[in-house]
Formats: structure tokens, sequence, C-alpha cells
């Protein structure tokens, strides 16, 4: 699997669901760490205990353009961590990467973690979060988990545009690591799909098959993405990566 632009029109496009975004767990660290900046980025050592942990969901869209050889299009991840971890991190003591894996038995409320959103498509999103939405739903139901609240990091103004709209809210106080908003969402605000179905809001509005069906069927040549010019640093590097990833491709 690579993960640098290849700069080739993708011939074809596969969802890869947890267990095949997990195999590459390094390689998506990696990729994340150079997406992301220094502010997120993770060793993978410490990254290690989410792989393993059965906590750690992830969803990608991925475009083949030489045989055998797929390259990342767009990529997103949920952790799901406890209260205890996500007051600590709301109150500046720990990073993200210090976030726990929740455990079940030991009487502590499960939290979703939205911990990555890398989108070169509207497209790829439905079909990810679709994805994600099937495995934490399956996960809750076989641990008994019951999740109620959700939370994320917006890295610049597009970010937390998109975040609101799928219901995320800001959380009134000191911003993360001094310059990022953070904030939260539950079943009374949300309004995207992934979490109306993770709440128990709405029952399988898309399920896993059809989401793969709807990465197959996109068109060979996207729409060249565009760079946001006033979003912070990660920002900037998620447009700049979106538009060399399309430099080459033509509109439908």
């Amino acid at each position: 699997m690579s993960f640098p632009d290849s700069g080739l029109n993708p011939l074809s496009f596969e969802l890869l669901e947890s267990r095949r975004c997990l195999a590459a767990a390094p390689q998506l660290n990696e990729f994340e760490n150079a997406i992301f900046g220094p502010d997120f980025s993770c060793d993978y050592e410490r990254f290690r205990p989410w792989v393993e942990s059965g906590c750690l969901f992830y969803a990608a869209v991925c475009g083949e353009a030489v045989t055998g050889r797929s390259t990342i299009l767009s990529v997103a991840s949920v952790l799901l961590t406890d209260d205890d971890s996500r007051e600590r991190m709301f109150r500046g003591e720990i990073h993200d990467a210090f976030l726990q894996p929740w455990r079940r038995g030991r009487g502590v409320e499960p939290v979703a973690y939205l911990s990555s959103v890398v989108s070169a498509s509207p497209s790829h999103l439905a079909a990810i979060y679709a994805s994600l939405a099937d495995e934490i739903v399956q996960f809750a139901a076989e641990s008994g988990a019951k999740l109620q609240r959700g939370f994320c990091v917006a890295t610049g103004p597009a970010g937390f545009r998109h975040l609101s709209k799928g219901g995320f809210v800001p959380i009134d106080g000191p911003q993360y690591l001094g310059k990022y908003d953070l904030m939260a969402i539950d079943a009374t605000t949300a309004r995207a799909v992934l979490w109306r179905r993770v709440f128990g809001v709405e029952p399988a509005a898309l399920r896993g098959s059809d989401a793969t069906q709807l990465v197959l069927s996109l068109p060979a040549a996207l729409a060249e993405g565009t760079r946001s010019t006033d979003a912070r640093e990660v920002e900037r590097r998620l447009a700049e990566g979106r538009a060399g990833r399309y430099r080459r491709l033509l509109d439908c």
C-alpha cells in the first residue's frame, strides 16, 4: 500500500474497513503524522496499544493506478476512550496521544473521539462514515458499551464547518494546545448519520455492502481539490495534499 501522492489517475476505488487498515497501521500512523504535523504527531509505539485494543476503528478509500499498488485518498478514524481521559484532555493535562482505550468492566463511560478525517471527496466520506457506523454499532452490541457522547479537535475553519454540520458544538473553556477548538457531540446535537446511528437515534441507513458499492461506482475522474487560504497549518497540509493528489485529474 502506497501513501505518498502518485500523481496518477486512479483506475479503481476500494473501501478498506478497520481490519485491513489496521494491518497497515505503521504506514497509516506515518501518513497521519505527515498530514497533521507535530501538534498531533504520535510515535507508533505509543499508538500500538490502540491498534491492539479493539477500540480503534478506521475506514479508508484507496485508488489503484497501477495494478497491485493502492494509494490512500481519504481516511477517518474513531477511538473509543473513557470519560476520565476525555476530561484530562479537556483540562490540558494530556495530549490526544495519551488518551486511553476504553475497557469494559471498569464502570467508566466510553466516549468516542473522532481522531482524524482526511477527505478527498464527499462521496468518499459517505462510504467511510457508513463503514465506521457499522463497525462501532456492532462493537457496542457485542461489548455492551453504550455510547452517549463524543468529541474532537477542529484543526481549522473548514474542519470546524464540517464538524458543525455533523452536530459537533464548540466547548467553552481553553482551546486544545491553546489554539485548536475542542468540540463535543451527543444524541441531542447529532445530525450526521454516523453519529445518529452510534448514539442510537436512528437505525442503519447505509449498510457496509452498500457503502462498498458506493465507492466502487465512483467515477474514475474527480474534480481537483481546492486549497483553503484561511486555515491553520494543519488545514493547509490537508488542502495541499488533496490538490496534489488530483491536480492531473479532469472533471467528469
